[in-house]
């Protein structure tokens, strides 16, 4: 795990610790935050605080997940690609390699949804528990650090998250819930499709979470970690 100076120096954020002094309520206690820690520092300081201690005990975790999800998307595109060309092996010619070929790049696929997945929701928990911390508004929420298609990464990986959860309901909803357009509006737009077929059901039926992670990192996990810290230094106004 890397350091707590090393990380604030990392993002350009050493000056966060000469802000992290204890603070007194109304009443001359010491105050706590909503859900029983010390609050050090003013709403800022200990929102940004608070993020970045659980960013840095997650990274090794996210980057653990990262890199393995980069290599099944790589094994995917090759294997997807090499069949789109019509290169061996065939099903006419050798029945049991191809479908050898077609478990390999199901399985690829599979991994790297899964595991674009699971770094979704971690980064949509951090994100939404600092929102809560420096009581954000949802207009800020959509606003802060650097946009994708219009769209903060706040709501990007919040999409991205319910999309990992829910893809299913998705896929069985006769009548989209407002909730699920939500979502469905932010990763449509990121992948440039329409939210719904001709026919009035959605576009995304499945696990999109890699080509959504894939687009925001550009494959690069230190694209990923800086983006991440931006906009956590965006969305707590941090200066």
């Amino acid at each position: 795990m890397q350091e707590f100076d090393e990380t604030l120096s990392r993002f350009g954020l050493t000056k966060l610790k000469t802000s992290l002094d204890l603070q007194l309520n109304n009443f001359g206690d010491i105050a706590v935050t909503r859900d029983g820690d010390w609050q050090l520092g003013n709403a800022t300081a200990n929102g940004m605080f608070r993020f970045i201690e659980r960013w840095r005990q997650s990274e090794s975790t996210i980057r653990e997940l990262f890199v393995p999800m980069v290599r099944a998307e790589q094994t995917f595109e090759g294997l997807s690609t090499a069949r789109q060309r019509g290169e061996p092996p065939t099903l006419s010619k050798d029945a049991a390699a191809f479908h050898e070929v077609t478990d390999a790049i199901i399985e690829a696929q599979l991994v790297f949804s899964t595991l674009a997945g699971s770094i979704a929701v971690i980064l949509n928990s951090l994100f939404y528990r600092l929102k809560l911390d420096v009581n954000a508004s949802d207009a800020q929420w959509r606003q802060a650090g650097k946009l994708f298609a219009t769209f903060s990464i706040g709501e990007v990986f919040s999409a991205a998250a319910a999309n990992f959860r829910h893809y299913d309901e998705w896929a069985a909803s006769k009548s989209l819930t407002a909730q699920q357009l939500s979502s469905m509006k932010v990763l449509s737009g990121l992948l440039n499709i329409p939210i719904q077929t001709v026919h009035g059901v959605a576009s995304i039926r499945n696990n999109v979470c890699g080509e959504i992670l894939m687009l925001v990192s550009q494959g690069s996990i230190d694209t990923l970690n800086e983006v991440t810290v931006g906009f956590a230094k965006a969305l707590a106004k941090y200066e």
